[in-house]
């Protein structure tokens, strides 16, 4: 269920097979490592109902309780609340100037011609006008139409945003607060950077999703919360065959990037705790799976525990 990003705002550590993560656990997906005196505490993370913290289960709550620091993909925008007028006029500037296309260039010519077809389809369902979206990244332009779909499609709770909550949280108990990318500018940085396959896979993989819910394929929004993501799991699998271009950047290298960052932290004396799209806790070339092909983790220092501490 894509609602405000693409899990940055996105697959068993027991390298168990998809049908045993599929299995009716109690709470998210959760596991954690340990090396010496340092633990790293991972749990997979989507959008839930403002009324429902179901998915904060003992074991969740103590872990992230017993950690001093927690680890994020990108940082809120609360994050940069505390910058000087004058850093935060450049940041967002340089912001802007990397949603935009450069001067000659706009979003269609980016896309991959079955794409483009595909996208000016949507727009007119949409009602989203071509100068909207024309003078934008493609990368940009996700998040355009994401927004035009989920304003004409209403849903009967309010979402709460996990790792909101999470930065919140640790913020407010003194937590130190990390980020694979440490500010908007960073996130927008490393969008514009996707090779313009990829940049045109990302919009048809978005176009896919909206494609998988009108023929009801979109499965349970909330699944993630019982250990079973089960309509991620079919949208990773679809990324994988459909948009190679986009899951190799999207799932091997910042999967790959998040498994030596963890190797890092598992060299400290500290318990630290990962909030993770959980699209990238999945799969063949989930961090779990990366861990263990890196050799960064013995099976016995790797653990699927939601029960923590026994």
């Amino acid at each position: 269920m894509l609602r405000r990003h693409f899990n940055l705002a996105v697959c068993s550590i027991a390298l168990a097979p998809h049908a045993v993560l599929a299995s009716n656990k109690r709470g998210p997906m959760f596991w954690f490592a340990t090396r010496g005196k340092a633990r790293v505490f991972l749990m997979a993370i989507a959008d839930a109902k403002a009324d429902d913290e179901s998915w904060f289960t003992p074991a969740i709550r103590q872990a992230f309780n017993d950690s001093s620091e927690l680890w994020m993909e990108v940082a809120p925008p609360d994050a940069s609340a505390g910058l000087d007028a004058e850093t935060k006029a450049k940041a967002d500037a340089e912001y802007q100037k990397l949603r935009h296309e450069p001067t000659g260039r706009t979003f269609f010519d980016e896309l991959e011609p079955a794409v483009r077809q595909r996208v000016l389809t949507y727009m007119e369902e949409l009602k989203i006008k071509k100068e909207t979206l024309e003078p934008l990244r493609p990368w940009a332009a996700f998040y355009a139409i994401n927004g035009a779909y989920w304003s004409r499609t209403k849903v009967n709770y309010e979402p709460v945003y996990i790792d909101q909550l999470l930065w919140k949280q640790a913020a407010d108990s003194g937590k130190t607060i990390g980020y694979e990318m440490s500010a908007g500018v960073a996130f927008a940085q490393f969008m514009a950077a996707m090779p313009q396959k990829a940049q045109s896979q990302y919009i048809e993989f978005l176009l896919s999703s909206f494609d998988d819910r009108k023929k009801g394929l979109g499965g349970d929004a909330f699944d993630w919360q019982v250990g079973s993501p089960n309509g991620s799991l079919r949208s990773l699998d679809r990324m994988r065959k459909q948009t190679p271009d986009l899951y190799k950047i999207m799932q091997v290298q910042r999967n790959t990037w998040w498994a030596h960052k963890i190797d890092a932290l598992l060299n400290t004396d500290k318990n630290h705790f990962i909030a993770m799209g959980h699209m990238h806790v999945l799969g063949p070339d989930g961090i779990p799976n990366q861990l263990q092909r890196l050799h960064i983790v013995k099976p016995a220092e790797f653990h699927e525990n939601p029960s923590y501490p026994s």
